[in-house]
């Protein structure tokens, strides 16, 4: 598995192919972080997440996305690497918490999403699940 930085010119068409395929809302390239991750696997680009700085020792975590054009053995340990990926970025920039959100809706589109949250999810309330964890 290879982990690199996102590359807005390189690979932002390549996210909106991702969202295109999921039907989900393109974000706006100039909303991205600068601080995103790809994940790939034998060549193929698999999965993306981006890092968001806050003005508090919290680092926010959004925009979790899979290539859908992938096999479920190519998707094996992508999301756990892709997350711990996303939190050694946030160590390493100084947070000492990390969080994100998600919906019902998200966890129905994606399965392997949805076991995740399910695993590590602190807090779930109605349709919308809490991941917070301590990192440094």
């Amino acid at each position: 598995m290879d982990i690199r930085s996102f590359n807005k010119q390189k690979d932002f068409e390549t996210l909106c192919g991702w969202w295109d395929d999921w039907g989900l809302f393109k974000h706006h390239q100039d909303g991205l972080s600068e601080n995103g991750i790809i994940v790939s696997k034998d060549e193929v680009d698999i999965c993306s997440g981006f890092l968001y700085s806050t003005d508090s020792h919290i680092a926010w975590i959004e925009f979790i996305t899979m290539n859908k054009n992938t096999t479920k053995k190519q998707r094996e340990g992508v999301l756990e690497k892709l997350m711990d990926a996303l939190v050694e970025k946030a160590k390493n920039m100084g947070f000492r918490l990390i969080m994100g959100l998600g919906t019902d809706e998200q966890n129905n589109k994606s399965p392997l999403l949805a076991k995740w949250r399910e695993k590590n999810a602190d807090i779930v309330i109605n349709n919308l699940s809490q991941y917070y964890k301590v990192i440094n």
